[in-house]
C-alpha cells in the first residue's frame, strides 16, 4: 500500500461523527469512522477488496499500526464454496503469537528445572506478535454485491507507533515501479544495491523520506530475478548468448555438457576480443579466480598486454572444475575461436592439471610458470624452510642465471645453504620444481618472447579490477550482465589512453639524440618510457671492440659497467620523471667519446657481447632482451650511439625498423577501430538505448527547470501524463504491449527476461550442473549463547535419562521383591 497522506492523529478521528443515514458508497475517507462509534461505519459499503485495503490501511497509518490479511474465505453463509470471496478479515500486525513463542501462555515447559525452562520451540529473534485483538471483519452482501463491515475491534493491547516511525510499518513499505526500474538499471550498470538505495535517497532529500527500507529494495530485486528464472537459469543464459550472437556476428560461445546433458562449462569471446588477440596474442596469461558468482564456478580468463602495457581480455569461461579434461576442452575451444592461432608464450600457475593440459593442446608454445605462485607453493610445502634466505636464492634462480651450468651451481648452493645438503628426494615439491625448471628459470625463459611477464600478476590485477563489478552472491544471469559492464569499462580505459597518447607530447630528455627522436612518436608513452630508461642506463656502460673476431661488416663488442646498475625485473609503466639525463641531454657521440681504462676482468659487471651485422642492420646481445621483451637493451643502445656517430655508419643513427615491434606502437589501435566498424551493427537494442537516452535528457532538463514553480510543474506533469496515454495507445495498436501488473524489466533487457508462461509439469529444459561450494560451508556460525544452551540441553537430557534409568531399575527391583515374597 502506497500511502502518501500524513497522520492526522487519533484525536481528530474521535471528534468526528458520522452524519446521515444514507449508505456511504465510497471508502476514500477514514477520518469520519471510528471502531467505537458503530454509526460511523455501519453504513459503509466497499465494491472491491482493494477499497477495503485502502480504507483500513489509511486508518491504520493515521493511527500508528501495521495490518495484515488474516482471512479471505470463499465459503458463503451456507458454508458452500463459491467463485467469490465472501468473508474478509484484516487484523493488526501484532495479532496472535508465533509458534513456540515465549509470550504465549499456552506453551507449557517440558522441564521443572529452575535453571533452564524448555518450551516447545524457542525463537531467538525478537517477537512482534503479542496477541492483539484489533481487526476489522467484513462479509459480502450477495444482493448488492458489496462488502459491509459487521465487526470492528479497535482496542490494542500494545502501544501505538509514533508518527516518525510510520515509515517503518511493514504493510506501508512499498517499492513503486519507477523506483524499482531505477534500481534495476543501477544494478545492471554494476552499482551495488546499497549505493543505489543511497542514490535514490538523495533524490528525495534523504533515505528517511523513501517509502521503503533497504531490505524492501533488496526483496524487490530478488523478486524480479526469481521471475526471470521461471524457465531455468540455463535456458535464460542460452537465450542471452543467442541474442549476443545474433546482434554481434563475430560473437563466439561454446558449452560443455556432461553425460546427463547438463551444462558444465561455458566459453565466450566477442569480436573485439578476437581482434585484440590477433594483435596482442603473442603472450597469454591464463588464470582462474573464485567468488564471482553464487554457483561457486571459477572464472577462467585469457589475458594479454596491449600497446599501453595494460590488461586486455581475449576470452573468458565459467568452469565446472579444474581437471585436465576440462582444461583440454577449454584450450581446444579457445584455439578454435581464434582460428587455431597459437600464442608464443602462455603463463599459468603450477596446477598439476595445467602442467598436463598445456603441453597437450599448446604444442610448440612456451609454457611459463608464475614465479609468484611458486613462492606461495613453497610456503605451503616447505614450511619453516621457506624463509628469507630461501627466497633470496630462489630469486637468483628465477631471474639471474645465464645458462644451465649457472643454474646447477646456484641450485646446489641453495640446497646446501637452506636444506643442509639433504638430497632433493626428501622434498617432493622441490623435485617437481626442479623437473619444471625450464618453465621458470631465466636460463631458459630469456630465449622466449614473454613481453617482460614473469608472473601471472597481470591476472591478479585483473582479478582485483573484476571484484569491483562481480560479487559472490551474484547469480549467473547477474554475472554475465555485470561482466559485460566490466569489459566495457576496460575498453573505455584503453580508449582514454589512446586519446592521451595522441593529445599529449611524450617527454624526451634527449632531444638531440636521433635514436630517441626516431621513435618518440612511434611508441606509446608506456613503451617509450622503457626504452628511454634503457638508453639512459647505457651511459653508465663502456664498450670494447673485439677485433680478433670482427670485420668491417660484422663487428663484436664487449659492453660492461663498473658499477652496480638497478635493473627493474618487470617492464613497468615508468614515470617520465624516472628518465633523467646525467649529461644535460646531449647525446652526440663526440661528446661521449670515453677513454676506456684497463679494467681487470673481475672489475667488470654485467658484461655482455653485442654482435652487429652492418648490412642487415641487425644486432644481437647475449642478454637477449629484445628476444624476450621486444625492446632493445642498454648494451645495444651503447653500440648504436657509438656507430651512429661515425660517418661510415650513418645508417645506424636511428633505430632499425625491424626492432620496433608494431604491438608497442601507437598505430596498432586505429587498425583495430577500423575492424570494429565491420563487426558492429545497429541492433534494436542499440537504437532503443539511443531513444531512451534522448527521452531522459529532454525530460530531466525540463523537470529540473519547471520544478521551481508549482503551477509550471502541474502543467508539465499533466502534459507528460497525456502524452504517455497517447503513446501507450499507439504501442498497443502496434502489438507492443506490456503487462501492467508485471515487475519484469522492459524490452531493453530482453537478453535475460522471461518470455511466455512456464510450462506445466516437470521441466525438460537444460540446467547447469550443480557444483558444491569448495571454499566454505554455508552453515551459519553459532553464537556463544546458542552453544551454551545446547550444552545445557545436553546436560538436562542426560540427567533425565539417568532419572528414568534409576526409576526403571527401582521398578524392576520392586517387582523382583514381590515375586520373591509370593
Amino acid at each position: 500500500m502506497d500511502l502518501t497522506s500524513t497522520s492526522s492523529g487519533i484525536g481528530d478521528i474521535l471528534s468526528t461523527e458520522a452524519s446521515g443515514s444514507e449508505p456511504l458508497t465510497s471508502s476514500d475517507s477514514s477520518q469520519c469512522c471510528h471502531p467505537d462509534i458503530k454509526k460511523s461505519w455501519d453504513t459503509l459499503v466497499f465494491h472491491s477488496i482493494k477499497e477495503v485495503e485502502d480504507f483500513y490501511g489509511q486508518y491504520a497509518y493515521k493511527t500508528g499500526f501495521s495490518i495484515r490479511s488474516m482471512l479471505k474465505s470463499k465459503n458463503n453463509s451456507k458454508n458452500k464454496k463459491s467463485d467469490k470471496i465472501h468473508y474478509l478479515r484484516y487484523v493488526c500486525n501484532k495479532e496472535g503469537f508465533k509458534k513456540g513463542s515465549l509470550l504465549n501462555p499456552n506453551n507449557k515447559p517440558r522441564s521443572d528445572s529452575p535453571v533452564v525452562i524448555e518450551f516447545e520451540k524457542v525463537k531467538e529473534r525478537p517477537e512482534e506478535r503479542v496477541g492483539c485483538k484489533a481487526g476489522i471483519y467484513l462479509k459480502l452482501d450477495e444482493t448488492l454485491n458489496v462488502y459491509k463491515i459487521y465487526r470492528w475491534e479497535g482496542t490494542h493491547c500494545h502501544e501505538l507507533h509514533r508518527k516518525e516511525h510510520h515509515r517503518y510499518l511493514r504493510s506501508f513499505r512499498e517499492v513503486n515501479e519507477v523506483q524499482g526500474q531505477l534500481a534495476l538499471i543501477n544494478s545492471k550498470a554494476g552499482m551495488s544495491m546499497r549505493t543505489s538505495y543511497e542514490v535514490m535517497g538523495q533524490g528525495v532529500g534523504g533515505t528517511e523520506n523513501l517509502p521503503f527500507r533497504f531490505s524492501d529494495l533488496k526483496n524487490y530485486l530478488m523478486t524480479i530475478r526469481s521471475k526471470e528464472m521461471i524457465r531455468g537459469e540455463a535456458t535464460v543464459i542460452q537465450e542471452f548468448f543467442r541474442n549476443e550472437a545474433m546482434s554481434k556476428p563475430s560473437f563466439y560461445y561454446d558449452m560443455q555438457v556432461d553425460a546427463a546433458e547438463d551444462i558444465a562449462s561455458i566459453f565466450w569471446a566477442d569480436g573485439i576480443m578476437q581482434l585484440d588477440y590477433s594483435l596482442f596474442g603473442d603472450v597469454v596469461s591464463f588464470d582462474t579466480t573464485y567468488r564471482t558468482n553464487n554457483q561457486y564456478r571459477p572464472l577462467a580468463a585469457f589475458l594479454g598486454f596491449d600497446n599501453h602495457r595494460k590488461s586486455v581480455l581475449f576470452g573468458a569461461a565459467l568452469l565446472y572444475d579444474e581437471t585436465a579434461a576440462t582444461f583440454d576442452w577449454l584450450f581446444t575451444t579457445f584455439l578454435k575461436c581464434m582460428s587455431n592461432k597459437k600464442p608464443q608464450t602462455i603463463y599459468t600457475d603450477q596446477a598439476t592439471a595445467l602442467l598436463k593440459s598445456v603441453p597437450n593442446i599448446f604444442q610448440g608454445v612456451f609454457h611459463g610458470l608464475c614465479s609468484w605462485h611458486m613462492s606461495e607453493n613453497a610456503k605451503k610445502n616447505l614450511g619453516t624452510r621457506a624463509n628469507s634466505s630461501f627466497f633470496d636464492e630462489l630469486t637468483i634462480l628465477i631471474s639471474n642465471v645465464e645458462d644451465e651450468s649457472d643454474f646447477d651451481y646456484n641450485w646446489d648452493r641453495m640446497m646446501k645453504n637452506c636444506f643442509d645438503g639433504r638430497p632433493i628426494s626428501d622434498w617432493t615439491w622441490l623435485v617437481q620444481t626442479h623437473r619444471n625448471r625450464m618453465h621458470w628459470s631465466s636460463a631458459w625463459v630469456k630465449s622466449h618472447f614473454t613481453a617482460g611477464l614473469k608472473t601471472t600478476q597481470l591476472s591478479e590485477s585483473f582479478n582485483a579490477f573484476l571484484r569491483g563489478f562481480l560479487q559472490p552472491d551474484h547469480s549467473l544471469v547477474q554475472f554475465f550482465s555485470h561482466f559485460n559492464v566490466m569489459v566495457q569499462r576496460m575498453r573505455d580505459n584503453h580508449a582514454e589512453l589512446d586519446f592521451k597518447a595522441a593529445n599529449t607530447r611524450t617527454r624526451n630528455n634527449y632531444p638531440n639524440s636521433q635514436l630517441m627522436r626516431s621513435v618518440v612518436k612511434k611508441y606509446t608513452p608506456a613503451s617509450f618510457a622503457f626504452i628511454h630508461r634503457q638508453y639512459d642506463l647505457s651511459f653508465k656502460y663502456y664498450y670494447q671492440e673485439d677485433t680478433s673476431k670482427g670485420s668491417e661488416l660484422n663487428k663484436f663488442f664487449k659492453v660492461f659497467t663498473i658499477e652496480k646498475v638497478d635493473d627493474p625485473d618487470e617492464v613497468d609503466d615508468h614515470n617520465d620523471d624516472d628518465a633523467h639525463n646525467d649529461n644535460g641531454g646531449a647525446s652526440n657521440s663526440d661528446e661521449f667519446q670515453e677513454i676506456i681504462p684497463s679494467f681487470e676482468e673481475l672489475d667488470r659487471l654485467d658484461e655482455r657481447v653485442v654482435t652487429v651485422d652492418i648490412r642487415s642492420k641487425s644486432f644481437s646481445c647475449t642478454c637477449r632482451m629484445f628476444e624476450n621483451r621486444g625492446f632493445l637493451c642498454r648494451h645495444v643502445f651503447k653500440i648504436l650511439e657509438f656507430l651512429g656517430g661515425s660517418v661510415q655508419y650513418h645508417c645506424l643513427k636511428t633505430i632499425p625498423a625491424q626492432y620496433i615491434l608494431k604491438r608497442w606502437t601507437r598505430d596498432v589501435r586505429p587498425s583495430v577501430d577500423k575492424l570494429k566498424s565491420s563487426i558492429t551493427i545497429g541492433t534494436e537494442d542499440t537504437t532503443q538505448a539511443q531513444r531512451y537516452q534522448q527521452i531522459c535528457v529532454v525530460t530531466v532538463q525540463l523537470s529540473t527547470r519547471v520544478c521551481e514553480d508549482e503551477e509550471a510543474s502541474k502543467i508539465f506533469l499533466d502534459g507528460v501524463i497525456e502524452a504517455g496515454k497517447k503513446a501507450e495507445e499507439l504501442l498497443f495498436s502496434k502489438g507492443i504491449g506490456t503487462n501492467p501488473s508485471s515487475v519484469t524489466p522492459s524490452k531493453s533487457s530482453k537478453a535475460i527476461v522471461v518470455v511466455g508462461e512456464p510450462s506445466s509439469g516437470k521441466s525438460t529444459a537444460p540446467k547447469f550442473k550443480e557444483r558444491p561450494n569448495p571454499i566454505k560451508s554455508k552453515k551459519r556460525l553459532k553464537s556463544d549463547y546458542e552453544k551454551a544452551r545446547e550444552r545445557q540441553k545436553l546436560i538436562m537430557e542426560r540427567k533425565k535419562q539417568k532419572r528414568e534409568d534409576e526409576e526403571a531399575l527401582k521398578k524392576k527391583s520392586a517387582v523382583g521383591e514381590m515375586q520373591e515374597q509370593q
